[in-house]
């Protein structure tokens, strides 16, 4: 499979939406108290044969950006690595030296993901998606591994 990553444009904005409903439920993030409509923002898509098998979103910030959302339709393709490595080539090249990605504290998964691509853990947010679920209540009670799901935990990787 010929997998093609480009920065999303206009004309991905049907695929990106319909991925971040299906995926998370709905475009609309909450960050720090902010709801931020993840299909508004910058970020790169992943297509094979034209259909969308990727995506990621970021917060592009002065002194750091941070993914909002990383997608990748079948794990262990390596499409995933792929789209982290473009938001590390436009990093660098934007002269950002810093990249933040946050998960629940049940994505074990997501753990092992940036860690083997450099992100260390750097906090945990306890009681925050507790708080979010309050603003949206379709946030599950349970997650991956039957995991209960209460806290945000913060990895940052140095570029």
């Amino acid at each position: 499979m010929s997998v093609n990553i480009h920065a999303t444009t206009a004309e991905d904005h049907a695929d990106v939406l319909q991925l971040l409903n299906d995926r998370w439920t709905s475009p609309d993030m909450i960050i720090e108290n902010e709801t931020i409509d993840a299909s508004r923002l910058p970020g790169y898509t992943a297509r094979a044969d034209g259909e969308l098998v990727g995506l990621v979103t970021l917060i592009k910030r002065p002194e750091e950006w941070e993914i909002l959302t990383l997608d990748s339709f079948n794990r262990w393709d390596g499409v995933g690595s792929r789209l982290l490595q473009a938001v590390v080539e436009e990093a660098k090249a934007s002269h950002i030296h810093r990249l933040t990605v946050r998960t629940s504290n049940d994505n074990l998964d997501a753990f092992r993901f940036y860690q083997r691509r450099g992100f260390r853990l750097e906090r945990i947010g306890f009681g925050v998606i507790d708080a979010e679920r309050e603003k949206n209540p379709g946030i599950p009670l349970t997650g991956d591994y039957g995991i209960e799901i209460h806290d945000e935990v913060f990895f940052a990787r140095s570029l």
